[in-house]
């Protein structure tokens, strides 16, 4: 077993979700390899300081995160509502173009000719 194969087995492993035979392989190859014991002792300190997070988000949290995306995108998201519906999706935009469209198509023909008269 080489580093890589072994530190992608490191999950599983402290998760016990390992088979019987890869469990054994990774613990030989733990057992001669110091960098890879290294490594599961980083890996088991870092899964470890992650689940001592316990602190909630201040409230304050999201309203600010949003107000940062509303000032890099210039306005573009979570930008202030002014118009009575708020934005208008583009398929709306585009919806009332064909309807425009087809009405214009619609009165159009209504008032061509119907059929072709020959010339005398």
């Amino acid at each position: 077993m080489d580093h890589q194969s072994a530190a992608e087995l490191f999950s599983s492993f402290v998760d016990g979700d390992l088979g019987a035979t890869e469990k054994s392989d990774l613990e030989h190859h733990l057992a001669i390899c110091i960098q890879c014991r290294t490594e599961l002792e980083e890996f088991r300190r870092a899964v470890g300081g992650l689940g001592r997070l316990k602190h909630a988000a201040p409230d304050s949290f999201l309203p600010q995160i949003q107000e940062q995306i509303f000032l890099r995108s210039r306005g573009r998201f979570f930008g202030r509502r002014w118009k009575l519906f708020g934005r208008i999706p583009f398929e709306w935009v585009s919806l009332a173009m064909i309807i425009a469209m087809l009405v214009y198509y619609i009165l159009h023909l209504r008032g061509a000719p119907t059929g072709v008269q020959p010339v005398p």
